[in-house]
């Protein structure tokens, strides 16, 4: 009971650190939006660039996807812009398991500076420093990553226990099975509202070295595509071309799991050995970051086909 009790509250902690964070942010620049949206998403690989460093500032793939089925709907971009800055959403999350993966570097020496146990406390007292000189956004902005990071530590903390338990070593043998863990990650994913939160589980829980390449893998397909519920509901009721972006974001995310779970049956019927390896958090967050990288190599050359097709689909 005690481990349920952190663990909601860790993440609690995380999501809403997230969702302050980014949209502090979001209301400190969104006076200059539409400018910056001109300049830099012209192109589709300049939408890339923009919605990958974009998600990565924000802490949240959410809140850009949203952000451009609004944009969208408001006819400040046009669909066809809008599936750079999508593809670019998904790499730019990934940021956000690397953040785990540092806080679980052990601090010592020259890194003792970078330690989150000396900062976090920081980020928190200057936020609430600026909040007294009523300075809303930008306490909220530190305030927002304060709780994120506080959050994400709690929640490293909150499992460790967990590995212990013989139901979770049951659980874990289960995900053998690559469409159980494909989806395992959606269900999670469609709960928590939070492709970021998923994949720290798993990276804390992987230190326990339960997961191989074989059992994570199917699961972090799995949370990009049940990131995609929150922008489903948010295109109801919107135009068409908003619906496009909601449709092309799911589109892309079921077209691209798929083409990764035929490769890792392909390496499972030839029982390559990386499969039975054992991940670490560091191995997680690279298969994240690779996984939506090819997704964008793969992608790319066929763009306008994809248009072409969500088009068809959305009348």
């Amino acid at each position: 009971m005690t481990i349920l009790f952190n663990f909601l509250i860790s993440i609690l902690l995380f999501i809403y650190g997230i969702n302050l964070f980014s949209t502090s942010l979001e209301n400190i620049y969104q006076n200059k939006i539409k400018d910056i949206l001109e300049k830099y998403t012209k192109t589709p690989l300049k939408g890339i660039i923009f919605g990958t460093i974009i998600t990565a500032l924000i802490q949240s793939s959410t809140i850009t996807t949203i952000g451009t089925v609004s944009l969208v709907n408001s006819n400040l971009i046009t669909f066809h812009n809008s599936l750079g800055i999508m593809m670019g959403a998904n790499l730019g999350t990934c940021i956000t398991s690397w953040f785990v993966t540092f806080l679980e570097m052990k601090s010592n020496n020259i890194l003792l500076i970078f330690n989150p146990n000396t900062y976090i406390p920081l980020i928190l007292l200057i936020g609430l420093i600026y909040s007294l000189k009523k300075r809303n956004n930008k306490s909220n902005i530190l305030i927002g990553f304060g709780l994120f990071m506080l959050g994400l530590m709690m929640l490293q903390r909150s499992l460790s226990p967990i590995s212990e338990y013989a139901w979770f070593k049951n659980l874990v043998s289960s995900f053998d099975n690559p469409i159980l863990g494909v989806i395992t990650g959606m269900i999670v994913t469609s709960i928590l509202q939070s492709s970021s939160a998923t994949i720290a589980i798993l990276q804390t829980v992987s230190e326990a070295n339960f997961f191989t390449f074989k059992t994570a893998s199917p699961i972090i397909m799995g949370e990009n595509i049940g990131t995609c519920l929150t922008t489903l509901v948010a295109s109801i009721g919107t135009s068409k071309n908003a619906r496009k972006v909601a449709v092309s974001h799911l589109l892309y995310n079921i077209i691209g799991t798929i083409i990764f779970l035929v490769i890792f049956y392909i390496f499972k019927f030839f029982s390559i050995k990386l499969l039975d390896i054992q991940v670490t958090s560091f191995h997680i967050a690279l298969i994240h970051t690779l996984f939506n990288f090819f997704s964008i190599l793969i992608f790319y050359p066929f763009l306008k086909k994809l248009e072409k097709l969500i088009n068809l689909i959305v009348k």
